[in-house]
């Protein structure tokens, strides 16, 4: 498998997304260090999964907080001597205002959640991917990058610089065995956006286990060749 004994560091691995990347990526034999904001929900996860305790590390984190992600990436390295493949599901989403209505705060919440995390958690690893002279980044971004949806401004910036993020790391990098792709979604197939949609049609939406199988794809050394793609997932949409 593409991931068998590397080690992956999955963000957000509690969130929609999150578990079906985590128990696709465990099946694919990887030792797995899962980071979210709470630790119960963390704990919850791996026994809900069952995953096996000798190839699992749960390390909470803020990922906004420069020295809780340098922390987490530390306890990773002790515990396997680096890391192999971030993949950076964490993230948010916040809308409901037109640009001239927007609150300074609210634009800042939303660059902090998406594109401040994504920063450091992105800069945290590449030392140790460095060092390895192998390395795969996936990050999360949005349809919205590339399409913006209304009244949802800051949503939209913060992940089209997530973006530009992970292609500026594909071309500081891509000399050095390391890869930095960034998948475009557009509604995924979550609870909570059930919830948010009741009426909905959910058979358009993408699937997590669509998403999980093109980043356990990219992870692999046949994708070796791609790096700084922003690649379109949008379903039915």
């Amino acid at each position: 498998m593409s991931v068998q004994d590397k080690v992956v560091l999955i963000t957000g691995a509690t969130g929609g997304l999150g578990p079906t990347v985590v128990r696709e990526v465990a099946a694919a034999g990887a030792y797995l260090a899962l980071t979210a904001r709470r630790p119960e929900a963390l704990r919850q996860l791996a026994e809900e999964l069952a995953l096996p305790a000798e190839r699992v590390l749960l390390h909470p984190a803020n990922l906004a907080v420069p020295q809780e992600t340098q922390a987490l990436v530390d306890a990773v390295i002790a515990r396997w001597g680096g890391i192999d493949v971030l993949l950076n599901i964490a993230g948010g989403w916040a809308g409901g205002k037109r640009v001239g209505e927007l609150p300074i705060d609210d634009w800042d919440a939303m660059m902090h959640v998406n594109l401040r995390s994504a920063f450091l958690i992105n800069r945290a690893v590449l030392p140790s991917m460095l060092e390895r002279g192998w390395g795969r980044i996936i990050n999360i971004g949005s349809r919205s990058a590339v399409e913006p949806g209304t009244r949802q401004a800051q949503y939209n910036v913060s992940k089209a610089a997530v973006v530009s993020l992970t292609q500026s790391i594909a071309n500081d990098y891509k000399r050095k065995g390391i890869t930095a792709n960034v998948i475009l979604p557009s509604t995924i197939d979550t609870p909570s956006n059930r919830q948010h949609s009741p009426d909905a049609d959910f058979t358009r939406w993408v699937q997590p286990q669509d998403l999980a199988a093109l980043m356990l794809y990219l992870c692999s050394d046949a994708a070796g060749s791609i790096t700084g793609a922003a690649i379109p997932v949008y379903g039915g949409m």
